[in-house]
């Protein structure tokens, strides 16, 4: 027997031995992670039995935002003449909603525009002049300021020059803390609504096993107003203030618990 066919054939099973055993260890790798992420989806899953039940929480508030556009249209014979009546307008309103108490901040332009006016005759349209808008969005904050210098705006401006007046609407600044409250709410009402359902199936409420949160849901007051003036109609002597009633506003939160049952 040739000895270096047979030192070749030792050193080849010695290879194939080791490859065997390196499949061996790799298999149980393979067996041992699919097991432990099979053991983890079912440790995992929700049990079959669950009841689910949804509560809605509401809380009132009154509103401490109010929101007022006021504008002014401005013609002129040309582009130029047209854009400074409008600018002028615009800031003595301006002026006059600063000398109320609303901060600059709280005063911003919404918009302003230039367009011109044609005149259809004999198959063409000619340019007779030109519009300006401006107009500044008002924010007042506070409950108790809302009532009386609203009011005040919303007369005041026509007086220094306003032609387009429109109240916007009452909202809450910031309604986070209400919601909240009106979570806890629908929380507790959906826990009492799960335990009557429990005991007139004659079975046992476990725990919860998941929580879903609507979103809350609060729809602005809408504040109209506007006066023969505002609306290009003409209307003469000073605008009266109008009474400014921000009411109350009701935020809702929607509230989904699941339970086990047993």
């Amino acid at each position: 027997m040739d000895m270096q066919n047979v030192s070749g054939w030792g050193s080849l099973k010695t290879i194939l031995a080791v490859l065997g055993i390196l499949l061996i260890v790799f298999v149980a790798l393979m067996i041992g992670e699919r097991g432990y992420a099979l053991s983890k989806l079912v440790s995992g899953a929700k049990p079959d039995n669950v009841i689910s039940v949804s509560g809605t929480g509401k809380v009132k508030a009154v509103p401490d935002i109010a929101t007022v556009s006021l504008g002014v249209v401005a013609q002129g014979k040309d582009a130029k003449e047209a854009q400074n009546l409008a600018t002028e307008r615009i800031n003595k309103i301006t002026a006059f909603v600063k000398g109320l108490g609303v901060a600059k901040e709280d005063i911003t332009t919404s918009q302003a525009s230039l367009n011109p006016r044609y005149d259809y005759q004999n198959g063409q349209n000619n340019i007779t002049g030109y519009d300006s808008n401006q107009m500044v969005t008002v924010k007042v904050r506070g409950v108790d300021k809302s009532n009386e210098i609203v009011g005040k705006i919303l007369a005041g401006a026509v007086d220094n020059g306003a032609n387009q007046v429109y109240g916007s609407q009452f909202t809450i600044d910031d309604p986070d803390n209400l919601k909240q409250q009106a979570r806890k709410d629908a929380i507790a009402k959906a826990k009492v609504k799960a335990k009557e359902l429990a005991d007139a199936a004659g079975i046992k409420l476990g725990k919860v096993v998941s929580v879903q949160d609507g979103e809350g849901y609060y729809p602005p007051v809408p504040m109209a107003y506007a006066t023969d003036k505002a609306m290009g109609m003409g209307g003469g002597g000073a605008a009266v203030a109008p009474n400014i009633e921000p009411g109350s506003q009701e935020i809702t939160q929607t509230v989904t618990l699941v339970f086990e049952v047993r």
